[in-house]
């Protein structure tokens, strides 16, 4: 599957700003609603540390990213590699974070560990 990103938004699709919403980003909390803002929280992310929790810096450490390296563990710059950031793009979202695109990725796409 492939997704887009706009506007907070995260489709289902090719093309930036179309398809099936399939959730959404805001102040680093990732959502499964559709509605920027809105929907049940599935993950945050912080100083780019992936957390499963409902608020941010909270939860088990899924991932952390650091130069453009995916590690598994909640330490940035520990644990073994899963990838590169570029493993894992949504289309629109290159100039976000790497991090919230990485996180997005998991949650929405395809799950990386």
């Amino acid at each position: 599957m492939s997704a887009n990103f706009k506007d907070g938004m995260i489709r289902e699709g090719n093309f930036v700003g179309t398809g099936k919403t399939l959730g959404n980003i805001k102040e680093g909390i990732v959502r499964d609603g559709i509605v920027i803002g809105s929907g049940k929280t599935l993950g945050n992310i912080k100083d780019g540390a992936v957390r499963d929790g409902i608020v941010i810096g909270s939860g088990n450490g899924l991932f952390n990213i650091r130069n453009g390296i995916v590690k598994k563990g909640s330490i940035v710059g520990g644990g073994n590699q899963i990838g590169k950031v570029n493993d894992f793009a949504i289309k629109g979202m290159e100039k976000e974070q790497e991090a919230e695109m990485v996180a997005c990725y998991h949650f929405f796409v395809k799950k990386i560990i």
